[in-house]
């Protein structure tokens, strides 16, 4: 799950394209009835496409755009659906014959659908889609060295800050920031400090992995070992410190909004509403580095998931469906879901453009961050992840933990992760 582990994906995938193609270009050949012969593809191809209520708008104006530039689907027939990523492997579930053609959905169900046979193997361009995308968000659509789906948008955390409270160079380190004054009544730094989506952030930076390098071993978690008591030693510290409070989005929103909060951590989600709130000293900043007992720096690595699109295995047009979702996710379309839904672009050149980002702080911090972040595993033992986790976080704030006890709780915590699933 490390950084280190997506050129093994990479090489996975390349060492697979050529033999890829040749059972797909069968299947892809015969898709459709009236074909156009020089493409390849059915002229009168009937596809279905999900997303979220937001984006129907969005979606018809780069459907229109991709029959301007596809000649050879203008006799197409394409029609969108409301069904959001959080819910498309539910939906898709439920039966696959009827489902859409082209969907799109987290990150973090990529292995269930896959092991479930609804989503169809990319076989056409696929150097090219792995070459124009972020590093992370392929080893994110990737399962078993195959690309299963099309990276489109990244969603993970950073931090917000009010700049009358702390200077760029501040924000740098946490306990610089922790040991600064801001006055009665102010707290310095928030977080949810119960959610492990937010404090896996610390363990992963300092080292530990969950569920094996690769994030495929549901019977490995080193949360435990040295380094992590010593994130956990961190976690409790925090707990305990007068200038930290837990707080979650509503929370931390109104904090910021009357003037009691210094800086938290959150998502692009909350962008709008805190560049309202704090003007001109809205700030935006990588998570910050904290320094463990032991003198040992730790660059936290946030969690990410990314949304990916996909092709239904049962589609009657796979070769139509690929070209489909390939520009939705392409350069062109991720920069107008950029621009209208402020959507975090996975692709390489829109996130080297600094001039583009630029327009957007938020974005263009998020984009900074995911370069070193985790990607989350999306094997199902990922459920039994986040109630011991919230219960480890719980048990800090409650001061029932101790740096005494602390190599108990984390092995608890850690065969909690690893129980069976279904178990108590």
């Amino acid at each position: 799950m490390k950084k280190k582990v997506v050129s093994v994906f990479l090489a996975g995938v390349m060492a697979v394209s050529v033999l890829a193609g040749c059972g797909a270009d069968k299947k892809e050949a015969a898709s459709g009835s009236g074909t156009s012969k020089a493409a390849g593809y059915a002229g009168d191809a009937k596809l279905k496409i999900w997303g979220s209520q937001e984006d129907q708008d969005m979606l018809k104006g780069i459907i229109e755009d991709f029959k301007a530039d596809n000649p050879e689907a203008a006799g197409w027939t394409i029609e969108t659906a409301v069904v959001s990523s959080p819910d498309a492997k539910t939906e898709i579930l439920k039966d696959p014959s009827v489902a859409a053609d082209v969907f799109e959905f987290a990150s973090d169900q990529i292995a269930e659908l896959k092991d479930a046979g609804v989503l169809y193997r990319i076989t056409k361009n696929k150097d090219e889609i792995i070459a124009n995308n972020v590093e992370n968000s392929i080893a994110a659509a990737t399962v078993d060295g195959e690309l299963y789906g099309y990276p489109n948008t990244s969603n993970s955390f950073f931090m917000y800050y009010d700049k009358s409270k702390y200077t760029e160079d501040e924000v740098k380190s946490l306990d610089t920031m922790l040991a600064k004054d801001l006055g009665s009544g102010v707290t310095n730094f928030s977080m949810d400090l119960d959610n492990g989506w937010y404090t896996s952030s610390f363990f992963f930076g300092a080292g530990c992995t969950l569920f094996g390098e690769d994030g495929s071993d549901p019977k490995q978690c080193d949360f435990n070992n040295e380094k992590g008591v010593l994130v956990g030693d961190y976690l409790l510290d925090l707990c305990n410190n007068p200038k930290v409070k837990n707080q979650d989005d509503a929370l931390l929103l109104a904090s910021f909004k009357e003037g009691k909060l210094g800086a938290s951590l959150t998502g692009t989600w909350n962008a709008a509403a805190l560049q309202e709130s704090l003007g001109d000293n809205f700030g935006v900043a990588t998570v910050p580095a904290i320094t463990l007992e032991d003198g040992t720096e730790v660059s936290p690595s946030t969690i990410v998931n990314f949304n990916l699109y996909g092709v239904n295995a049962q589609t009657k047009y796979p070769a139509e469906s690929m070209l489909l979702a390939e520009y939705l996710s392409n350069e062109k379309s991720q920069k107008v879901r950029f621009e209208v839904r402020n959507s975090a672009p996975t692709n390489q050149a829109l996130a080297a453009d600094t001039e583009l980002l630029g327009t957007s702080p938020a974005v263009e911090v998020l984009s900074k961050q995911i370069e070193t972040s985790t990607v989350q595993p999306s094997i199902a033992q990922i459920a039994n992840f986040w109630s011991p986790m919230e219960a480890f976080g719980q048990d800090c704030i409650a001061k029932s933990v101790t740096k005494d006890n602390m190599q108990k709780t984390m092995d608890t915590m850690v065969q909690g992760i690893l129980s069976k699933l279904g178990e108590e």
